[in-house]
């Protein structure tokens, strides 16, 4: 045996030892859930309390910004197709806006198929375009923009305030972020989120939906939320909570810096920054104070 064999047959052997080390490895750290595993760890709700939640409550306050008064398109013409073709009005049925906005995303929000590497340009970034390509497409899926784009202009053409915002890290080096909607409710006096790509809004201890800024303030104060499916059962929020620790974990990750526009309507328009004090602005944003974001539309 020369010796470039014999070297190959060692690390063959070396690379099947750690291996089965690492398959030996998960499967004690999935049974052994007593494990003190800094793997584990990284699961666990004292991380989350010791580091993302922590840098969190070090970006609660907000800069100052311009009192922007918000601009929303009840009269649209492209909003006949989603009336006409999609028969959204029987899908809203009855209720407040939230409880319409709600069974809107819960209808359509499994009907299409999530991909984050998509790119939508400006010119189909609307409700037509957007549900005519992927709404029951198995082969192809778009990500949470578009969709909080389809959920706002539905709501739009029900006459419901509704808004899309971005949520997103305080690190300018995490590219990774969401978008989700809110709609203003009457009964509630005060803006609600859903969520339509996870079909999820977020709740108190008292089962009351929350706007995103209220989540941002419980998490930070350490008050109860959690978030819940739209068709959760809400008896019992702590068990949620409990077994919502990704989710949870997720949103907080990325409720440091929110993003709004100003006009809603078919398509997008310009955005203004909900920007925490300690975040370092290296593009000269258009910042957006936090009194013009809580405001009543009505």
């Amino acid at each position: 045996m020369d010796s470039k064999t014999k070297r190959y047959r060692i690390a063959v052997i070396i690379i099947s030892i750690l291996l089965i080390l690492s398959i030996g490895l998960n499967f004690y750290l999935y049974y052994d859930t007593e494990s003190n595993s800094p793997l584990l760890w990284l699961q666990s709700e004292e991380f989350i309390d010791d580091t993302i939640i922590g840098i969190l409550r070090n970006s609660e306050e907000f800069r100052d910004g311009e009192d922007v008064v918000f601009s929303y398109d009840f009269d649209n013409e492209s909003y006949g197709s989603l009336l006409e073709t999609y028969h959204i009005r029987d899908t809203a049925g009855e209720g407040s806006e939230f409880v319409k906005a709600k069974n809107l995303m819960h209808e359509y929000s499994g009907r299409i198929n999530h991909n984050s590497k998509v790119a939508i340009p400006p010119e189909n970034m609307n409700a037509d375009y957007l549900l005519k390509t992927y709404l029951d497409n198995k082969e192809e899926g778009t990500y949470c923009r578009a969709k909080a784009q389809i959920l706002n202009e539905m709501c739009l053409a029900l006459g419901i305030y509704a808004r899309k915002l971005w949520v997103l890290p305080l690190s300018s080096l995490d590219d990774e972020c969401h978008v989700v909607n809110e709609v203003w409710d009457s009964h509630y006096n005060k803006w609600i989120m859903l969520d339509f790509t996870n079909d999820l809004y977020w709740v108190d201890e008292n089962a009351e939906p929350l706007s995103m800024l209220e989540v941002r303030d419980k998490i930070i104060n350490d008050e109860f939320c959690t978030p819940v499916f739209s068709w959760s059962d809400l008896k019992d929020l702590e068990k949620i909570r409990q077994n919502s620790a990704y989710t949870f974990a997720y949103y907080v990750k990325n409720l440091a810096v929110l993003k709004y526009m100003d006009t809603y309507t078919v398509g997008e328009a310009k955005v203004y920054t909900l920007m925490p004090v300690n975040y370092a602005d290296k593009k000269g944003l258009d910042l957006i104070s936090r009194e013009a974001v809580e405001a009543s539309p009505v």
